[in-house]
């Protein structure tokens, strides 16, 4: 591993907790304009959601009002269930569903659902997910913000990797504390807009330091954000790394 790489996991916990564990959980309160701009208002608000780390899996719950969320990779399924464990929607190869969408193309619930739960796996298991097989990285050239300078990580994800926006992202990180200030990226399933997507307020769960503070917005053409309005806000609490 790079030594970028060492340094921000060290300042976020060390690889040894995530080895230790099977799983992870989180609380995650999801809100924004944005899912209403997609057709989908309601589906979203704090959710439950357990991310599995031997095998590309995620749940999230609730998604609607009495129902739960279930994205496999392996089987490339998105499945909506009811409490008594009826089927709502489901829907295969969701990504290829979404081949050509644009910013203002509207969503199903499953689609939304796939959106949403591979975004939450990935930003859950920041940074160790730079360790994993098929991932390759390179620093480049510094940041300056907020009186600050960002040592900057581009992250290429392999096709094997659960779905992530795009396949180059980069990753911004404090250069004096290692914690994560920023990622940039275009999501593919939504027109591909340039995203800088800001996390901050970092918090001890357990020994693992997580940002739980998450704001989404667009950037201009050199690079800096328009942070006049966030189209995506998440807030995490009750992280959990589990065995």
């Amino acid at each position: 591993m790079s030594d970028l790489i060492n340094f921000v996991i060290e300042k976020h916990g060390g690889l040894k907790l995530w080895e230790e564990a099977s799983r992870v959980s989180a609380t995650v309160h999801v809100r924004g304009g944005f899912w209403a701009y997609k057709g989908q208002p309601d589906l979203l608000g704090v959710e439950e959601v357990t991310a599995d780390l031997r095998r590309r899996h995620i749940e999230m719950s609730p998604f609607g009002e009495g129902q739960s969320l279930s994205f496999d990779a392996e089987d490339d399924r998105v499945v909506i269930t009811r409490t008594d464990g009826s089927v709502v929607e489901e829907l295969d190869r969701p990504r290829a569903s979404m081949a050509g969408f644009a910013g203002d193309t509207q969503w199903t619930a499953a689609q939304t659902g796939y959106f949403i739960s591979y975004a939450t796996r990935m930003y859950l298991l920041e940074p160790y997910l730079f360790t994993l097989p098929g991932i390759t990285t390179r620093e480049v050239e510094p940041w300056s913000e907020a009186g600050e300078t960002w040592r900057r990580l581009e992250v290429t994800f392999p096709d094997s990797f659960l779905p992530t926006h795009n396949s180059v992202q980069t990753y911004y990180f404090d250069a004096e504390t290692g914690l994560q200030r920023r990622m940039d990226y275009s999501p593919d399933v939504n027109g591909n807009p340039p995203v800088a997507h800001y996390t901050s307020e970092h918090q001890n769960f357990g020994g693992l330091i997580v940002p739980t503070r998450r704001r989404v917005l667009l950037r201009r053409d050199d690079n800096t954000a328009i942070h006049e309005a966030a189209a995506i806000l998440l807030d995490v609490t009750d992280v959990r790394l589990e065995r």
